[in-house]
């Protein structure tokens, strides 16, 4: 891969595939938040299409405050391809996904009247597969 150069792979669409939230009337606090990731990635026989499936769940649902929230992303290689499909599914996919779960979550929260302080945190996805990748 030439790192001056783009990945030459296309997004093609983002999708919502579930959003659930649930809150009971007790205001949570900042510890009372546990997220926990799945991604899970296809890519197609002839390695130039990729589906991302990126699913974000908040608590479990006995707690005050549960979420789950899926989307899914399309891709495909480009004319110009520089980076291996499989290596984008595991850190570029993700990360790409994550910003529109995080937005789903946080208006909900908003909506549901929780503090802002529960705004869900960047994820640095490097460090999330290398340490996925040590255990």
């Amino acid at each position: 891969m030439d790192k001056n150069k783009q990945p030459g792979i296309k997004c093609n669409s983002i999708i919502l595939v579930e959003s659930i939230f649930k809150r009971k009337p007790r205001i949570p606090k900042e510890q009372d938040i546990k997220l926990s990731f799945d991604v899970k990635n296809s890519i197609s026989e002839d390695q130039q299409n990729l589906v991302t499936e990126v699913t974000a769940i908040i608590n479990s649902e006995e707690e005050p405050v549960f979420a789950k929230v899926t989307y899914v992303g399309l891709f495909s290689v480009g004319e110009d391809k520089n980076l291996d499909l499989k290596d984008f599914s595991e850190i570029n996919a993700p990360a790409i996904l994550f910003p529109y779960i995080r937005e789903e979550i946080h208006t909900r929260m908003l909506k549901a009247g929780l503090p802002k302080s529960l705004i869900l945190p960047p994820i640095n996805f490097v460090a999330l597969v290398n340490d996925n990748n040590c255990e």
